[in-house]
């Protein structure tokens, strides 16, 4: 199917808090996540600009718990957070990812802050790019761009490129790659909105690749609601992919 731009899109909400972005926060600044700091470079996705539910942390937190994973991978991990909260929570080995040198620069900074530079890494590309057919992660997860925008993936800034996903490519990408890079027991897991993204698209991609979708309910089961930047809620959640 052929995405066309959201209501939140048209509207220029998502460039008015990228705007933001680029104003505000032009400068490194500190957010708190999951109970911990992040130093946060321009130019990286931020929390403080794009709020992040902390009902959507608690999920992560409690997979990390319950799967006790050896290896963990994250895409697009910004500035390091979801990556690092799985290392600071018992993840043995830990490789965050992105596609910016901004982002590399400031994981690597966020993992000198916390000293975990003998277990986890920043690697710079896209998607699955990095990796070969052997390196492979218990646990994958993607806060992947869920607002699609009629411009070309390479005429993106820096900025658009934390939240744009023309044409669901990035997802793609990730739904056909993930499944060579899971171990054996491997799970991989994805962040969507329905409101904000194209729920229809994603069911395409996942169909077509051989997965189906599946809400991750945090221990409280609460699943996560956030207002302020958009005009109603944005159900920013955690789903599991399992193959089919």
């Amino acid at each position: 199917m052929k995405l066309e731009e959201n209501q939140y899109v048209r509207d220029g909400h998502v460039h008015a808090q990228l705007d933001i972005a680029g104003t505000t926060y032009n400068e490194k600044h500190i957010i708190e996540l999951g109970g911990h700091e992040f130093i946060v470079y321009p130019n990286v996705f931020s929390p403080a600009v794009f709020p992040l539910p902390d009902h959507f942390v608690k999920t992560w937190l409690d997979l990390i718990h319950i799967i006790k994973p050896e290896s963990v991978l994250e895409i697009g991990s910004g500035a390091g957070y979801f990556a690092i909260l799985a290392a600071l929570n018992g993840a043995n080995r830990v490789t965050a990812t992105d596609i910016t040198q901004d982002a590399i620069e400031n994981i690597q900074a966020n993992i000198e802050k916390y000293n975990l530079g003998d277990r986890m890494q920043a690697v710079y590309g896209s998607v699955f790019e990095p990796f070969d057919k052997n390196d492979r992660f218990d646990v994958i997860f993607w806060d992947i761009p869920f607002c699609h925008i009629d411009k070309p993936m390479e005429e993106l800034s820096a900025l658009e490129r934390t939240v744009f996903n023309p044409g669901y490519i990035l997802s793609e990408a990730y739904l056909k790659g993930a499944h060579q890079h899971l171990t054996d027991n491997g799970r991989v897991f994805i962040a969507f909105s329905k409101m904000l993204g194209h729920p229809e698209k994603l069911l395409e991609l996942t169909n077509k690749y051989g997965w189906r979708l599946e809400l991750v309910v945090n221990s409280e089961q609460v699943t996560s609601n956030i207002e302020g930047i958009y005009d109603n809620k944005a159900d920013i959640n955690i789903y599991e992919l399992i193959k089919l």
